[in-house]
């Protein structure tokens, strides 16, 4: 099963977030929007994953203490940078400390059970959608040039109270996200 952990995200948030990403889906773009309803903020991703140790991954993240902190939508842009967007995003405000200390904690809790940290530096951020892999150069242009001209969505903030471990499943109508658990 292909797990990882994440903050889930409240209806205002994600009502935000599908208005910003409906103003950009008006200029038809080289896109693969990502489905609102399964939108999180991902801490950790721990990948296949054998059912086995479902139960010690569970222990693990209910003894990290309930995070209780504020988030706020800030930002919009894209990965890895303005000129070459591949994953379109929106970002994170407010002090971010918190999160990052939340983060770390989840990767301590799962490295003695084998779970090793991504290499990249962790870089909080909501996914609206990825540029397709056909995408002409043409097209490319025309994501940053929506993205630099499209306000971003609305400061909506909320109280991030739980870590939940997710497993996601492939289907044909895109990824289904499962909880599994609370932290």
């Amino acid at each position: 099963m292909r797990l990882f952990i994440a903050i889930d995200l409240p209806a205002p948030v994600r009502a935000a977030l599908a208005e910003v990403q409906a103003r950009l889906r008006r200029h038809d773009l080289a896109v693969r929007w990502a489905a609102i309803e399964g939108m999180h903020l991902t801490l950790q991703f721990l990948g296949e994953t054998e059912a086995q140790l479902l139960p010690d991954l569970r222990a693990a993240l209910a003894r990290i203490p309930p995070p209780s902190f504020t988030l706020r939508l800030s930002g919009l842009g894209t990965f890895p940078n303005p000129t070459r967007p591949r994953v379109l995003w929106v970002g994170l405000g407010n002090d971010l400390a918190p999160l990052d200390e939340l983060q770390q904690a989840v990767l301590d809790a799962t490295r003695p059970l084998g779970f090793a940290p991504e290499a990249r530096a962790f870089s909080p951020h909501l996914t609206l959608g990825r540029t397709r892999q056909e995408a002409s150069s043409a097209q490319i242009q025309a994501i940053a040039s929506a993205v630099h001209n499209t306000a971003p969505p609305v400061a909506t903030i909320w109280l991030a109270d739980q870590a939940r471990l997710f497993q996601s499943t492939s289907t044909p109508n895109g990824m289904v996200y499962t909880i599994l658990g609370p932290s």
